[in-house]
């Protein structure tokens, strides 16, 4: 007699890249880089019926501008949060060769704008340079920009290469303490999204 607990039976669950164990462990980066709205983060526990008090459990409060949580969770696991009365669900990807995944809680807004003063003509006057941060075309990159911005990073950066009709390049730091120990930080790659580089976009 054979029973059902000794039988070896594998569950899988259906994603991008193939058939990945149901209960392989992934950590995952919550980051909230709204300028001025908490987040509160909930896990989505589907192993219970919608009306159980268990149902949806409180994961973490998320500060603003820059503030995150890290998950250590499931893949397939479902979390949400609310931005502005509406629920967004995010059911975290596969991660990296370390098992971990970034995830920027954003809901649906279209990007962070951070408005650059330009000094034009050796200061003789002041002109804007908008630019709107993507925050699922990279989440990582999108955070570390955004991260060294509040800090004054780029403060005085000068654009340092002007190829007319080709491109324009700026991001080293005024400050050679700043831009050496940045330098020296290692961050890992986001994942591909296919965006193909056209006029008007900024590649970090």
């Amino acid at each position: 007699m054979i029973s059902l607990r000794s039988l070896a039976v594998a569950l899988f669950t259906v994603v991008a890249s193939g058939l990945v164990a149901a209960d392989t462990p992934l950590s995952v980066i919550f980051v909230n880089q709204s300028p001025d709205k908490e987040i509160e983060l909930f896990w989505e526990n589907h192993n219970v019926d919608g009306e159980h008090p268990d149902r949806r459990r409180h994961e973490a409060t998320i500060a603003p501008r820059g503030g995150w949580h890290k998950s250590q969770t499931f893949l397939g696991h479902e979390f949400s949060y609310v931005i502005d009365g509406q629920r967004h669900y995010v059911t975290p990807p596969p991660g990296n060769v370390n098992d971990e995944q970034f995830i920027m809680v954003a809901g649906s807004t279209d990007g962070y704008r951070v408005r650059c003063e330009v000094s034009v003509n050796s200061q003789q006057y002041m002109d804007y340079l908008d630019i709107l941060v993507k925050p699922y075309w990279a989440p990582r990159a999108a955070s570390r920009f955004l991260e060294l911005v509040r800090n004054g990073y780029y403060d005085g950066v000068a654009f340092n290469r002007v190829v007319p009709n080709f491109l324009t390049q700026f991001g080293i730091a005024k400050d050679y303490v700043t831009r050496t120990r940045e330098r020296e930080l290692t961050l890992w790659d986001d994942f591909p999204k296919g965006v193909k580089f056209q006029p008007g976009i900024m590649s970090f």
